[in-house]
């Protein structure tokens, strides 16, 4: 048999690179609670993605997106202090 038969074509779809991380990696980065994270996600002031095992992941993107949404006034650690 042939090599070049054996090798099938397979098409490259450039996708932009994102990050996405674990809801414990997202908290840090965010400075909130896992629990905090998750009620703003089921209120929709943060988008994630769930998985098929319910794990949620959130792109680095959305998350800074959500902290630029945030009053000026207001810091992470004031936010976290509040909502845990």
């Amino acid at each position: 048999m042939r090599l070049d038969k054996q090798i099938k074509r397979i098409e490259i779809i450039e996708v932009p690179q994102r990050f996405y991380f674990k809801i414990s990696t997202a908290a840090d980065y965010t400075g909130l609670s896992k629990n905090t994270l998750r009620k703003y996600t089921a209120l929709g002031l943060i988008r994630a993605k769930i998985l098929p095992s319910g794990d949620r992941i959130y792109c680095k993107e959305w998350l800074d997106e959500f902290i630029e949404k945030l009053p000026d006034a207001v810091n992470k650690e004031v936010i976290s202090e509040f909502t845990n």
